[in-house]
């Protein structure tokens, strides 16, 4: 939109919009700033308090979650049927390998809690069918865990390693098993998902991006929101704020990350909404004025498009969305009633056209009595017959049918059949009146025979395909093809000749007279013309200029036409 759109240049406008800058702007943004200046270091402190609370409780949460998970394992391995089934001697056979398996799975069903449980006895490698089945993530019964765990004695170790499976972080706690009398009898194994103990965290819903990890003795992070980072070396990112708390395992922290925008983002907001407040008022000014200027504007800007419709001859009234009375209403209803003078005045032209090519048929109808030419060609066709002269009364009697169909009592519609058998008639008069022959080959499809066309669209066709095609051809050699045939909602003639084609000048004068209109060979002008009255600028002769050999031309005429009047 320009900027005469919006009166920019108008005195009012400029006025109007300096007094609403003064009277808008300066009281907001000294408002703004005085909010700001009183704000922010409040907002910072407690927000920094806030979040280190947060730490603190969430630090808690994970070290009463292990705590718990200490306990849990506890109440494991002090199993009486654990104990028995451990403090037995290895197996001797499969057999009782096979019956240690199953104690176990029971023992591990009724013992099991919230995690995955693992049971692995001292001499595990007498257990090689057990051993098989066990599937503990990284670690077994020759690591260095184990043989901690046992010196450790009732001590737990809590260690990190990476699932391939799940993709993930996992936790295991890991303890010795003794019997009463400190009898060293397996491990246990409690195999904890990264997600778990997420759960257990809890961070700030007015922080978006606010994120936890946990990182070992080594600074390692050992678990993070997104498992790829998992086994790095954590550096604090610049623009974050880091606070960190050590958890009740040796060497393990606990680590809460903020981006120090979203800390300071109850001042950026102060900050917005004075800037949000401005922007405000002057865009409500803007609109305010857009909307008064396109009332005007719009109406007559379609109407300028309206026009450019019009002058391609569609003659359609201009539609305001609502009725009215001022000088836009006046203009519109002004407009619309040239429209629709207009619309009636080509309506009473066509008509008269119309009128004026029926009453010029019945004159040429008129100018002999039809019955006269009729009884005068039976006269000629009964004394032919009376010499025995049948060529003569062959030719007479397609010629009283000829002048019949073209009669017809001035209908200017016909069918497929009766228009395919014209044209027929006229060539089988031309064989008998010439001393030249030529074949001629007709196709058309049986389901179209029965629809309506308009008159005398193929006779000067084939008429064309015998003086311009096959009569410069020697005798016997010419060709001529007529196919009817239907194609979706359409009616497609062809008539094809073998004779010189376009490199004869009359053929050339030929595409001139329908992509032109040239007086030359008005027949086929007439048809082109005729069809694209009738039925608009789709339909009409088609005549194929690349053909090889030969000169082809195609007819194109709608099915059931809306002007036809079916009986």
């Amino acid at each position: 939109m320009s900027i005469k759109s919006f009166g920019f240049t108008n005195n009012l406008f400029n006025k109007i919009f300096l007094l609403m800058s003064i009277s808008v702007f300066v009281p907001v943004a000294l408002l703004g700033l005085l909010s700001y200046n009183k704000s922010s270091t409040q907002v910072e402190t407690v927000t920094s308090q806030l979040l280190q609370d947060n730490l603190q409780l969430n630090a808690r949460q994970i070290n009463l979650f292990m705590k718990n998970v200490e306990k849990e394992s506890e109440k494991m391995i002090a199993s009486r049927e654990l104990q028995t089934l451990l403090n037995q001697d290895p197996p001797a056979s499969h057999e009782e390998e096979v019956n240690f398996i199953n104690q176990m799975v029971d023992v591990i069903i009724q013992l099991k809690g919230s995690y995955e449980m693992y049971v692995f006895p001292k001499k595990i490698e007498q257990y090689p069918n057990y051993r098989s089945l066990i599937k503990l993530s990284k670690i077994g019964p020759d690591s260095e865990t184990f043989q901690r765990a046992y010196q450790l004695h009732r001590n737990g170790i809590w260690i990190h390693v990476w699932d391939d499976n799940l993709k993930k972080p996992i936790f295991i706690y890991v303890r010795a098993i003794f019997s009463n009398n400190l009898k060293q009898l397996g491990i246990l194994a409690l195999q904890i998902p990264d997600f778990i103990i997420r759960e257990e965290l809890a961070s700030p819903s007015s922080f978006k991006n606010y994120m936890f990890l946990l990182t070992d003795d080594q600074n390692h992070i050992i678990s993070h929101p997104t498992s790829r980072y998992y086994n790095e070396t954590y550096v604090p990112q610049q623009g974050w704020y880091k606070a960190e708390m050590p958890l009740t395992e040796a060497g393990w922290k606990l680590i809460a990350a903020v981006p120090q925008k979203d800390l300071s983002g109850s001042i950026d907001e102060i900050k917005k909404f004075t800037v949000w407040i401005v922007a405000g008022s002057l865009l409500w000014i803007a609109v305010f004025l857009t909307l008064i200027l396109r009332r005007f504007t719009t109406p007559i800007q379609n109407m300028v498009q309206h026009m450019a419709l019009v002058r391609t001859g569609q003659l359609i009234p201009f539609r305001l969305p609502k009725y009215r009375k001022d000088e836009v209403g006046q203009l519109v209803r002004g407009y619309n009633q040239m429209i629709s003078g207009m619309s009636d005045l080509l309506e009473t032209t066509k008509e008269m056209e119309a009128e004026k090519r029926q009453l010029e048929i019945q004159t040429l109808n008129h100018q002999i009595n039809p019955h006269f030419f009729y009884n005068t060609l039976d006269a000629i066709k009964w004394r032919a017959e009376t010499v025995q002269e049948t060529k003569i009364a062959t030719m007479v009697t397609k010629l009283a049918n000829l002048l019949r169909f073209s009669l017809n009592n001035g209908d200017e519609w016909t069918t497929v059949e009766r228009e395919i058998e014209h044209a027929h008639n006229y060539l089988d008069i031309e064989l008998l009146r010439s001393n030249r022959t030529f074949q001629v080959y007709i196709q058309v499809e049986p389901e179209i025979m029965k629809l309506k066309v308009i008159k005398l669209i193929l006779q000067p066709l084939v008429e064309n395909a015998v003086k311009h095609g096959v009569s410069k051809l020697p005798d016997g050699k010419g060709k001529i093809q007529l196919k009817a045939k239907r194609k979706n909602e359409d009616l497609v003639f062809i008539v094809e000749d073998n004779g010189p084609g376009l490199q004869d000048q009359a053929s050339k004068n030929i595409v001139q007279i329908v992509d032109n209109g040239a007086p030359r060979g008005i027949g086929l002008s007439n048809v082109h013309k005729r069809l694209q009255l009738h039925f608009g600028s789709n339909y009409g002769l088609q005549i194929d200029v690349d053909h090889a050999h030969g000169f082809r031309v195609m007819v194109l005429h709608p099915i059931n036409p809306p002007s036809v009047k079916h009986t």
